[in-house]
């Protein structure tokens, strides 16, 4: 089985109307603190999307509190489809592989439920409503590298059910970083950061370097954010919010860089290497990432008729299948028994890795306890006539 690569990025171009009589007629407002959802979705839902919107709307403030905040008496516009018909009617099918967007000309933000799920839907929704955000406290010029890296920090943020844990090290991101960095497919520093938003939506064309790009950019936000010395002090943190009062003042994205951090690109960029070979991914991250995969693999064995009454036998019938699960492109593969162990490789006892049956559920519950400070409970559910699934997570 293969994940998809889900890749979205915000548009600096004018859409086709975001809103039309058409797609607006079905259509009611749902507002919370800081947004007015404009959606299709069941009203549970909806709620649920706009009260943990304002949490993020907040920690997008807190790291940006150095800039003008957006006006709390006027609410940011968000358009989320229950289909992405809906959504390729919307932005006239000229962005068919997205799952959300960000129009800087209307500053208003789409996205869509339907084969992304509602985990996927939240993802994206931090994503963009970062671009949304950072449009109004650092202004339009924001570098695309920059945007996106930034923005695909906050779409990592783990939800606890009253906070966001943000700053996470996905043990995919790391392996696909570390193999572009092996394999030499890393644009050179110079080049990436100052490349412009035509090149980079042009590049978007090729997947695996879109993928490559997105990964990239990334990781660079992860260093300049978060890489510190030996007794724990960030490095760059401070370098990077002068660069953003430089471009919130109308100095170029490049030149912004240079005069926070420094023109000697190459040294640079070594720093970042060697810095990326220290790293390691974040337990909460990688336990996520097991559960994710484990519920992807039900919801597609469930589609065609399997079912099964204990995490056992799910885990017996993928090993005597030969199963083993890949990257997109094939590069990585790995056989499922480590998504049955803790990060260890020690197995999962039966109180820590279980299926829990509820009455009149369409699928039982995947319950993960790996450690006293991490559960994880996977429900399923009917969206947009498919099944999905939905994860909780309790962080004592």
């Amino acid at each position: 089985m293969t994940r998809s690569i889900r890749r979205v990025f915000y548009c600096c171009l004018a859409m086709v109307g975001i809103v039309t009589a058409a797609s607006a007629a079905d259509l009611r407002i749902v507002e919370s603190d800081h947004y007015a959802l404009h959606t299709d979705l069941d009203s549970d839902l909806a709620n649920s999307i706009g009260q943990r919107m304002d949490v993020m709307w907040s920690e997008y403030a807190r790291r940006l509190e150095d800039f003008p905040l957006p006006d709390r008496n006027k609410k940011f516009d968000v358009y989320v489809f229950d289909r992405k018909a809906d959504f390729v009617h919307l932005t006239g099918n000229r962005f068919p592989n997205t799952a959300g967007l960000f129009d800087a000309n209307n500053h208003q933000l789409a996205a869509f439920l339907e084969l992304q799920g509602r985990d996927g839907l939240r993802r994206t929704l931090q994503h963009e409503a970062f671009h949304q955000f950072a449009d109004v406290a650092v202004g339009p010029n924001l570098p695309v590298w920059l945007n996106e890296g930034l923005a695909q920090i906050f779409e990592e943020g783990i939800w606890t059910g009253d906070r966001f844990i943000i700053g996470q090290f996905p043990p995919g991101r790391l392996t696909r970083l570390q193999a572009d960095i092996a394999a030499n497919r890393l644009t050179p520093f110079k080049e990436f950061v100052a490349m412009s938003d035509e090149q980079w939506i042009s590049d978007l064309r090729d997947k695996p370097r879109a993928t490559t790009h997105y990964n990239q950019a990334w990781a660079m936000a992860q260093f300049l954010v978060y890489a510190a010395d030996a007794d724990g002090h960030p490095l760059f943190v401070d370098d990077l919010i002068d660069m953003l009062k430089l471009i919130h003042h109308g100095v170029n994205g490049q030149k912004a860089f240079e005069l926070a951090f420094s023109d000697n690109y190459t040294n640079f960029q070594i720093m970042f290497e060697h810095w990326v070979q220290t790293i390691q991914p974040s337990a909460q991250a990688s336990y996520l990432a097991h559960q994710a995969t484990l519920a992807q693999i039900m919801v597609e064995l469930y589609g065609s008729g399997q079912r099964f009454n204990s995490i056992d036998a799910l885990h017996n019938y993928l090993r005597s299948g030969g199963f083993y699960l890949s990257s997109e492109n094939g590069e990585f593969s790995m056989a499922p028994d480590a998504f049955f162990c803790d990060l260890t490789g020690r197995w999962l006892g039966p109180q820590q890795l279980f299926l829990d049956h509820r009455k009149n559920a369409l699928a039982p519950d995947l319950v993960c306890v790996p450690s006293s400070d991490l559960r994880m409970r996977t429900h399923f559910l009917m969206d947009a006539d498919a099944l999905s699934y939905e994860t909780t997570i309790d962080c004592p």
